[in-house]
């Protein structure tokens, strides 16, 4: 290269390393006004004052993400220089400074390219964003029959393509040393999928002989017990991908399984039920009575109780529980578990961190994967990065793994799917909702967290929803059922790809359901025991390698669980578990009975109505919570709350067919509605003054399990059983 082209090409090069520049400090204020928007539109007292006390960490969030700039500036400089350097030898007689503009357009091209691809493979990031609506449309324009073919290419071809033609490119302009350096770059960047590939491809099956059995505990947050296949549901859309339903997997799995068609949550919020799962302790035993628990009360709940993964540990067991946001409980209390893998989602930092990074859209758009990861670990803490299909591949990985250690485990893998608001990726967001669709809940609940916080006439708005809103919700809820249905699969697949399946006992169940706007009820869940109950109704599904099918219709409750588990791997039951071991229903299903199921309702974000009843006046929860700093910057509800927050609380007590619900007035005292679930599923006849027999009991047991956390068995309410009742 002679001086003369030498110093043309430097000089492009400056110009074109200017016009980078340009291109990000664009993109870096439109960053930080995005974030200053979005946090002047946090109205709420709590979000005011707690940006106020972490306003540094705000502002050294925003610094640090310039590492996230300064990397996607040498990289868009690698991209676009072959493009400017032939514009410049195309226009020698233009003046040089073109060069600025035209990198900064050619970075906008590039950067157009990558937003497609991401609404292409992870449009959850882009569901919020109006700025996103349009590129779903392009994606859509080609013929449905075409579509595959064309993204296949666009976004999986074509990059290699230009991957190729650059490393060409650059080899052309360097020598020797620079040619040597650039090809240690091309093996660096491609050992790393290469040995990854070559380790999943490593290892056979496993040898299962005179092994314990394994359990895997696979869940979604907010998965109700009655919308899935093998119970009969069928949703409203039921053409093209919709056609299979809302869990063809996992239909056709439960069919060799024992299914318990009535199983209950003794409480409809995450923590304290994920904690009453492992622990087989109703809240009263346990302690935690609501989601903002103080370092105290979660120190003080692990000395009360025996988790499941405590004892399996103990029997040579690995024990692991691997999730994203929605299993963000175990990092607030571990439950047994040797090993924790989740995300966190209780720490007001994280949502800070995450807000920061989000604003600034290049981290998630560029930084989404392994290397990202690794150079800003806090992103796997942020619940829009580690989404269901990373889970998903993590235990994939993690059964390659075990496969080969040979060692038992016990593993809760908990998914986020079909927890509000409702977001799942293509084209699960759209399989099940009417195609002509286009009103605020297209891809995710049209929800404000601030009304939500701040308790702004939340039901009323709720409640005032109009039809097609409401189908649009649930469908919506269906297709993260079918994400959640994909996920299971590709679990199911993995166990019988490395001979895990027929040595592995595998539990299908829930924290809590959902309410979606049937009779009585609007959004939500464990808020109240208004209506069928859906929020309090989870699925279970026990499949153990060697038996039969079975299917019981008889009420059990996730306290149940444990001690079940327990039985079936050959542990001992402590004496201190309240649920009850349904192995014997598995020997011998004649043995099965209805359980009493008590429970309780969660923190009050709202108070739903009750017809003739003035409950308890609360405040917000922005009012009632504060930031903990000695508590990891936690959400924890104030001292002076707590007891008011729990004797606020409904409490119910359900049989075979009678329900009874216990709410608290203003004045102190307590109102007991009855229903009569046989006639009444809906539960909307309050039948207490014509049976007054049946309330009278029924209270006793319920108030006795409300002021001692006593429970007291379906003999003692029914000595002559319920019918006689």
């Amino acid at each position: 290269m002679s001086g003369e082209s030498e110093n043309a090409s430097r000089g492009t090069g400056r110009r074109a390393a200017l016009g980078v520049l340009l291109f990000l400090a664009f993109h870096y204020a439109v960053g930080i006004w995005r974030l200053a928007n979005q946090s002047g539109a946090m109205e709420s007292q709590f979000s005011r004052l707690a940006i106020e006390d972490h306003r540094s960490y705000l502002i050294g969030q925003n610094l640090l993400v310039l590492v996230a700039y300064l990397l996607i500036g040498v990289a868009a400089w690698l991209i676009v220089m072959p493009l400017v350097s032939w514009m410049a030898q195309r226009l020698k007689r233009t003046p040089g400074w073109l060069d600025v503009p035209i990198t900064f357009l050619s970075c906008s091209l590039v950067h157009g390219y990558f937003m497609f691809r991401l609404v292409h493979s992870r449009p959850y990031f882009t569901g919020d964003a109006a700025f996103g609506d349009w590129y779903y449309k392009v994606l859509d324009w080609p013929p449905e029959a075409l579509q595959a073919g064309i993204n296949g290419f666009v976004f999986d071809v074509l990059p290699w393509l230009a991957a190729v033609a650059l490393l060409v490119w650059w080899w052309r302009c360097f020598e020797r040393t620079g040619r040597v350096v650039l090809m240690a770059l091309v093996a660096l960047g491609l050992a790393f999928p290469l040995m990854k590939a070559i380790r999943s491809s490593a290892g056979g099956a496993a040898s299962n002989d005179g092994q314990q059995m394994n359990v895997l505990v696979i869940g979604s947050d907010s998965l109700r017990g009655d919308r899935l296949g093998y119970m009969g549901y069928v949703p409203a859309r039921s053409d093209g991908e919709a056609a299979a339903g809302v869990s063809p997997v996992i239909d056709e799995w439960a069919k060799k399984a024992a299914v318990f068609e009535a199983c209950r949550t003794p409480i409809g919020s995450t923590l304290e039920s994920g904690i009453s799962l492992m622990t087989s302790a109703y809240p009263q035993r346990h302690g935690i009575r609501q989601m903002f628990a103080s370092r105290g009360e979660i120190e003080e709940m692990e000395r009360r109780v025996t988790p499941l993964a405590e004892l399996m540990a103990v029997e040579g067991y690995d024990t692991l529980a691997i999730g994203d946001w929605c299993a963000g409980y175990y990092e607030v209390t571990p439950l047994g578990f040797e090993e924790v893998e989740v995300s966190s989602f209780d720490s007001f930092r994280i949502y800070m961190s995450q807000a920061v990074f989000l604003a600034h859209f290049v981290v998630p758009l560029y930084f989404d994967n392994e290397l990202g990861y690794r150079l800003f670990p806090q992103i796997r803490s942020f619940a829009q990065f580690v989404t269901p299909e990373v889970v998903t591949e993590r235990v994939e990985e993690r059964i390659r793994r075990q496969a080969k250690r040979g060692r038992p485990f016990f593993w809760h893998v908990f998914y986020s799917s079909n927890h509000l608001p409702f977001r799942s990726a293509e084209p699960y967001c759209r399989m099940f909702s009417d195609p002509d669709y286009d009103g605020p809940n297209r891809t995710g609940v049209d929800f404000d967290i601030d009304e939500f916080i701040s308790g702004t006439d939340v039901e009323n708005k709720s409640a005032a929803l109009p039809k097609e809103e409401v189908e649009q919700i649930g469908a919506l809820f269906d297709g993260c059922t079918r994400q959640f249905d994909d996920c299971f699969r590709r679990i199911m697949e993995a166990l019988e790809r490395h001979g895990l399946a027929d040595n592995t006992i595998v539990v299908l169940t829930s924290d809590h359901g959902d309410d979606l706007y049937e009779q009585g009820v609007t959004l939500g869940h464990g808020l109240s025991f208004n209506g069928a109950g859906h929020s309090l109704h989870v699925p279970l599904v026990i499949d153990v390698p060697g038996r039969e099918a079975q299917r019981f219709g008889q009420q059990v409750r996730t306290i149940d669980i444990a001690p079940t588990l327990a039985g079936l791997t050959g542990l001992e039951i402590p004496a201190t578990w309240e649920g009850q071991d349904l192995t014997p229903w598995l020997d011998d299903p004649k043995q099965a009975s209805d359980l009493p199921y008590y429970g309780e309702t969660q923190f009050p974000f709202i108070l739903p109505k009750v017809p003739g009843i003035e409950r308890p006046s609360l405040p917000a929860m922005d009012e009632l919570t504060f930031i903990d700093p000695g508590f990891n910057h936690q959400f924890v509800l104030k001292e002076e709350y707590r007891e008011r927050v729990v004797e606020a609380k409904q409490s119910c007590l359900r049989t075979r067919d009678w329900k009874l619900v216990c709410t608290p007035t203003a004045d102190g005292k307590r109102h007991f509605g009855l229903f009569h679930t046989a006639t009444d599923p809906t539960c909307l006849a309050d039948v207490a003054a014509e049976h007054p027999g049946i309330l009278e009991v029924m209270r006793v047991a319920l108030e006795r399990w409300i002021d001692e956390g006593i429970e007291t068995p379906m003999t003692g309410i029914f000595p002559d059983g319920e019918g006689a009742g």
